[in-house]
């Protein structure tokens, strides 16, 4: 009966909240994506077993398939770490009735168990399942199987649970996310462990009906969930007693940026909104991780499928590894801090000196992006001279469209609203204008490529990239003298919420 009540509070919570046309829009939108997803990943599970056969180093298509969990389980936790929110109740008003807390806490982390987050990879376990594991192992096996696969799934998603609530606390504890991706390839490739084999035969025993691999997972699950118990707990105390503000992250600033006076407190207080931000966060960090991973893959996968596409497919994604967080952070150069706008504009804010610290902390992330890229370029990966006129070529040209373009952006952005893929904050205009300033340099640099040569137009990246590069400061002014002139129309823009 509580928990049905509990439900029913929620659901008139989600109905009433003024958003509500909004959230359900969005809703509506993420279950089509995931229904579409659900049927992709259905249609893969039928054949599934055929391919890990011919693949896979075993001659049951089911050890294979267990050999490879640490890796699915990686990436199982990167999406739910960057995608998934914790789930939260207001219990402050609950405290006042006869419920124990407990039962309250338990309500929130039973909702896991229906969390689509935890059901969409099911979708291509199932019918590989039955396929893979009746023949050998029986039916009973089989849904045995499934519910494991399950259960490790919400178990996934309360490790997510406990590390954000660390991360509350300091900004250190990103570290261990870290960690958690890290440590399998670890194993296998520094170690030298056959961590693949030990999960098959785990796998085995436990389709074989072994008492100890069933306890220990169950003694594993209950500590997850006790610490998540725990956690919440803690974390409505700290509510209760006024301090939730002083929690969130111990990060307070770079202390070597001081010296800089008020560029480095502007650059301190940009990489503040991004980290505190879940949705700049999820685009900076998860975007940056990707697309600099599969560029590396791009440079170090012989005959992968993005070299086969040709130079412009190598050339984007050089740029966007380059500045991507110029690309993603300029299109909301002044949206970002819509919010408070009201409040720099009453005060004697120094704007121009607010644009140069994005211009500079955005350059400073294209630098060491192109440092980390000299890796492959010293092993005769990527060529050097590619290398610097790509820097160049986004600190220059790259980002003074993207700077200048976002001048028109005067959408309402909201920094603590979720969603990789959320359009709010973004015009169409601002869209379309963020595709052709990636798209138009790009093509006009193949066309040069084809007609005269690699030297020709790496050449004029770089020349066009210095050239922009050394005269920003006026083209910075520019900026900030036609934003001046639009300032009343773009805040008013600001306030449409």
């Amino acid at each position: 009966m509580l928990q049905q009540q509990l439900r029913q509070h929620q659901w008139k919570a989600f109905r009433r909240n003024p958003m509500f046309e909004r959230n359900l829009a969005v809703r509506i939108f993420m279950y089509f994506i995931f229904g579409l997803i659900a049927v992709e990943f259905l249609g893969f599970g039928f054949v599934l077993d055929m391919f890990l056969l011919k693949a896979g180093p075993y001659e049951r298509a089911i050890d294979t398939f267990n050999a490879i969990l640490p890796y699915f389980f990686v990436l199982d936790f990167i999406i739910k770490f960057f995608f998934k929110t914790n789930e939260s109740m207001q219990i402050a008003p609950y405290l006042s009735l006869p419920v124990k807390r407990n039962k309250l806490f338990d309500f929130l982390l039973r909702k896991e168990f229906t969390n689509f987050w935890n059901f969409y990879f099911l979708f291509l376990v199932v019918p590989f399942a039955f396929k893979a594991v009746t023949p050998f192992f029986g039916f009973p096996a089989a849904v045995l199987y499934i519910l494991l696969f399950f259960l490790l799934c919400v178990a996934n998603s309360l490790l997510v649970s406990i590390l954000n609530n660390l991360i509350r606390k300091s900004f250190w504890f990103y570290s261990l996310p870290v960690v958690r991706v890290a440590y399998p390839f670890f194993l296998i490739f520094g170690c030298k462990i056959d961590l693949g084999g030990y999960i098959a035969q785990s796998g085995e025993m436990f389709l074989n009906y072994n008492v100890w691999i069933y306890a220990a997972f169950i003694v594993f699950f209950l500590a997850l969930w006790y610490i998540n118990r725990l956690q919440m707990r803690d974390r409505l105390y700290y509510e209760l007693q006024g301090d939730k503000v002083d929690k969130i992250s111990s990060f307070s600033s770079l202390s070597f940026l001081d010296r800089f006076g008020v560029i480095g407190d502007f650059i301190n207080l940009e990489l503040k909104m991004i980290l505190r931000s879940p949705r700049l966060k999820q685009q900076v960090v998860f975007s940056g991780f990707l697309i600099i991973g599969l560029f590396f893959y791009m440079l170090y996968a012989p005959k992968n499928i993005f070299a086969a596409s040709g130079p412009f497919i190598f050339l984007l994604y050089g740029m966007m590894a380059v500045g991507l967080m110029g690309i993603i952070m300029g299109q909301y150069l002044f949206t970002s801090e819509s919010s408070f706008f009201d409040g720099l504009a009453s005060r004697k804010i120094p704007v121009f000196e607010l644009l140069k610290s994005k211009y500079i902390l955005y350059c400073s992330y294209s630098l060491l992006v192109t440092l980390l890229l000299l890796i492959p370029a010293f092993q005769g990966k990527i060529s050097g001279f590619l290398l610097v006129s790509l820097l160049f070529y986004v600190t220059g040209p790259i980002y003074f469209i993207i700077f200048q373009n976002a001048v028109y952006n005067k959408t309402y952005f909201d920094l603590f609203d979720k969603g990789m893929w959320n359009w709010k904050g973004q015009s169409g205009n601002m869209i379309a204008i963020t595709m052709i300033t990636m798209f138009v340099p790009i093509i006009l640099v193949l066309i040069l490529n084809a007609v005269f040569g690699e030297i020709v137009s790496n050449s004029f990246m770089l020349i066009t990239g210095l050239v922009f590069t050394l005269t920003s400061k006026y083209w910075l002014a520019w900026i900030y003298n036609r934003f001046l002139k639009r300032k009343h129309k773009n805040m008013e823009g600001f306030r449409s919420n």
